[in-house]
């Protein structure tokens, strides 16, 4: 059950331990509750039904009846996925999922309200504040998940436990970013189309909003390849999911006082020639080894690069002999 959807139901003040029928505490959960339990990926219907039964009810009932979001459901199916590669992919392509449809969402608000600003922001504003819920739900299930993969631990617990939380925290502020950009644009958009109708105004025309509608930028590279919202999540979803299954397993080795790990050895039609380079070969993450390169050689040459698929396993790994 996601930590976020208790704590919703916490601040509505439907566990409080008023005298309240089951009917009053169950109207505690204002619309703003459905909506922000909706954009955490519940089944809204079926939730109704769990927390009318468990109005009035002991806490620890409560917490045996609600359900897994549909984004946990998503993140927990890709666990028995032994591949890794294959696991990053998919686990990433959850959240790139929910963020084309955002991306979708906020040009149609755009297209549709360019004479009315107010409703603009709003439409656009809720849109975001759902997509960042999204993005806190994936990370909050998908980055333990990947990194308890890579350590190969039973649980995630102490400095495991603390390493994982931290990745979550520090990849969450590249999804702020995005949201960041993402309010930009749209300030500037409804900016722009203020501009244009006084201009109309003035010269007794019709507004034209040609160049206002159409792709929004999530992200420009350094070489000036502009990206889409979904498709820059994307990377970012793939690189933060390959991180943190590679923290795990870097811990582990440390962990059991293991010096050397090995490169995937993936290679593809797409893979770049520093990845080729360094694809399949054992490293040392202390750097002290006189027979095998250091892990920071590897990286400082762009192996690991956004996007990149290769990841970190133990030397023992099934298939690296």
């Amino acid at each position: 059950m996601n930590s976020e959807l208790l704590s919703l139901i916490r601040e509505t003040g439907y566990l409080t331990d008023a005298p309240l029928t089951d009917q009053q505490r169950f109207d505690l959960l204002t619309p703003t509750f459905w909506r922000r339990a909706r954009a955490l990926g519940y089944d809204l219907p079926d939730l109704r039904r769990k927390l009318w039964r468990a109005a009035g009810r002991p806490e620890t009932f409560l917490l045996s009846q609600l359900p897994l979001s549909e984004i946990e459901k998503a993140v927990r199916s890709k666990s028995k996925e032994e591949d890794p590669r294959k696991r990053i992919k998919e686990t990433a392509a959850i959240i790139a999922l929910l963020y084309k449809r955002g991306e979708k969402a906020i040009k149609a608000a755009i297209d549709q309200n360019l004479d009315n600003p107010d409703r603009l922001r709003s439409l656009t504003d809720r849109i975001r504040r759902e997509l960042l819920v999204n993005a806190a739900s994936w990370l909050g299930t998908s980055i333990p998940g990947l990194y308890l993969a890579g350590s190969r631990a039973g649980s995630l617990q102490g400095p495991h436990a603390k390493a994982a939380q931290a990745m979550a925290t520090q990849e969450m502020n590249r999804f702020r970013e995005v949201d960041a950009q993402l309010s930009r644009h749209i300030e500037e958009v409804i900016a722009e189309s203020e501009k244009r109708r006084a201009q109309a105004a003035l010269a007794s025309k019709k507004v034209d909003y040609s160049g206002l509608k159409g792709r929004i930028i999530g992200h420009k590279t350094i070489d000036g390849k502009e990206l889409g919202i979904a498709d820059y999540i994307q990377m970012v979803a793939i690189t933060a999911a390959r991180n943190s299954f590679n923290e795990g397993s870097i811990n582990r080795a440390v962990e059991q006082q293991e010096d050397l790990v090995l490169i995937s050895r993936e290679i593809r039609s797409n893979t770049c020639s520093v990845c080729r380079e360094w694809a399949g070969k054992i490293v040392s993450i202390s750097g002290k080894s006189k027979e095998y390169p250091a892990l920071d050689t590897a990286l400082e040459e762009g192996l690991m690069h956004p996007n990149c698929i290769h990841h970190i396993l133990p030397i023992d790994y099934p298939g690296s002999t």
